[in-house]
């Protein structure tokens, strides 16, 4: 307790200055997250708070443009408290401001994956009868119809334009006005949970300082980000953990650096030029900055992978860069940051995901047909303070078992495991196999119908370059290595995969593509 008291006075969360601007913050505008921005800009002003691919701006000026956002928002378009704001930007400062400038007026913000067709957007806001719409423009694209109309009704704006007005040119004109904002109460933040099947849902909570303090305690405690002043945010604020990020990097006055997309060299070349030092992105990101120029990387003291599955061989590549730096972040949408894995726990066991952070309870449900030999395995399920529900327990989606120190392995989704011949058979463990293998860059691997075993496995598989391996090869490498219903009915061998936005291989589409 100490120590933390010590990391937080460092930072001047707990100092007399910090407490007195926090009540200040909290009278003038509210419990939303612009008191949190209106905080760190009395205390850091003149400090590097974004950069991004065209601008750069002190805190000070990043609160001054979203207070004068907000307040042309409720003037001029009629934004008010409990209405539905959804924002559709990449990582960009325009996008970041209105964040903060929705959170002010008290309105529900809803963040959505601007990767999402003009069809599938409409239907989304529909669905979710959101009342305005923030987006990014797309000067390539003609605008759809029904876009058009919500532009033309006043009920959207782009993030930037070059002559119309937008969110990036409205936050820049100087306030004509002393009369303040009134305070209110932050309105639900809400984000849309992952997956490749069905509608996305909607995942939403309402900030709260006293449940979010354990998983920024453990950020404190056992990553240590307050020794740390830039962050490179490569993961989508759209995602819950791109927009965590977002926050836990202003609380403690961090530089932060973001990207409207993630292209790998340009990572390594950000990263190098500014001598970053701390990285929050998905394993595929990883994988392609360490295939890039994995010497750029040389400042980074902590990269934390989350998102998506943290391979085996992925974690083994890059602890021997850098044994202290990589953290596995393991969260959903409903349930929040919960399981983190160290380097030291990385090192001795690469498979797993970690241990529960404090205040986090889990529960693994199994079933008496999922027994699999010494393992445990069954339906992972969280409850916590900070999650959608905090009374009841959620369901992840992810299949896993604990060892006797506690320690989380996942074996895949729910809906991942298959029965094949009377066997229980888990993707990931094939999956974990194939990626050993010298010559395998990357393999997904997932169920397919069987007239004789009911189901089989098939592999889809990414040779590295200018390696032999053959079908007939990997399967002559495999059998003294896997159980005999582990082996795949089919293996194929293509140049490149499919992935979601979120950076998770799209098996629905490989699916789909199949020729079982």
């Amino acid at each position: 307790m100490v120590r933390l008291i010590r990391k937080l006075y460092r930072a001047q969360l707990l100092t007399p200055t910090g407490l007195f601007h926090l009540l200040v913050a909290l009278v003038t505008t509210g419990v939303n997250l612009m008191a949190l921005l209106r905080l760190v800009s009395q205390l850091h002003p003149h400090r590097l708070a974004v950069t991004d691919d065209r601008d750069r701006f002190s805190y000070r000026q990043l609160w001054q443009q979203a207070e004068s956002l907000a307040l042309t928002l409720q003037r001029d378009y009629g934004i008010q408290r409990q209405q539905k704001v959804a924002i559709a930007c990449r990582n960009h400062a325009a996008g970041i401001k209105a964040i903060f400038a929705v959170s002010r007026l008290g309105a529900n913000l809803f963040l959505l994956n601007p990767e999402l067709s003009s069809h599938q957007m409409q239907a989304l806001t529909e669905r979710l009868a959101i009342d305005f719409f923030i987006f990014d423009w797309q000067d390539e694209q003609p605008v759809s119809p029904w876009l058009e109309a919500a532009l033309q009704q006043r009920r959207a704006l782009p993030a930037y334009h070059v002559t119309a007005p937008s969110i990036d040119q409205l936050s820049s004109i100087p306030r004509l006005t002393n009369s303040p904002l009134k305070t209110v109460k932050t309105g639900n933040i809400v984000v849309m949970t992952g997956g490749t099947t069905g509608q996305p849902k909607p995942a939403s909570r309402k900030p709260s300082v006293l449940n979010f303090l354990p998983p920024f305690i453990a950020l404190l405690k056992q990553v240590n980000l307050d020794d740390y002043r830039s962050l490179y945010i490569a993961t989508p604020i759209y995602h819950g953990f791109g927009l965590a990020a977002l926050l836990i990097g202003m609380v403690l006055g961090g530089e932060l650096y973001v990207t409207r997309r993630f292209e790998a060299a340009q990572a390594c070349a950000l990263i190098a030029t500014h001598q970053i030092e701390v990285v929050t992105l998905v394993p595929l990101m990883l994988q392609r900055m360490l295939k890039h120029n994995s010497s750029s990387l040389s400042s980074l003291q902590r990269i934390l992978s989350g998102g998506a599955a943290l391979s085996p061989s992925l974690v083994q590549d890059t602890l021997v860069q850098s044994e202290r730096s990589l953290f596995n972040l393991y969260g959903t949408s409903e349930a929040g940051f919960c399981i983190l894995g160290t380097p030291a726990l990385l090192s001795r066991k690469p498979a797993s995901i970690g241990q529960p952070v404090w205040g986090v309870n889990v529960r693994i449900v199994s079933d008496r047909e999922q027994e699999d030999g010494d393992r445990s395995i069954g339906r992972l399920c969280i409850r916590s303070a900070w999650s959608t529900d905090r009374k009841r327990w959620i369901e992840t989606g992810d299949l896993a078992y604990q060892d006797a120190e506690g320690d989380i392995f996942l074996c895949g989704r729910v809906d991942d495991m298959i029965v094949s011949g009377g066997e229980n058979v888990y993707p990931i463990d094939l999956e974990n196999m194939l990626m050993q293998h010298p010559d395998v860059d990357s393999a997904v691997v997932f169920g397919i119908p069987d007239a004789e075993f009911g189901q089989r496995l098939q592999a889809v598989v990414i040779k590295k370059p200018h390696t032999e391996l053959n079908e007939v090869m990997l399967r002559d490498w495999l059998k003294p290595r896997v159980a005999r219903y582990q082996m795949p009915a089919l293996i194929e061998f293509r140049t490149d995969l499919p992935y979601t936005a979120l950076g998770k291989p799209d098996k629905k589409a490989l699916r789909d593509s199949g020729s079982f």
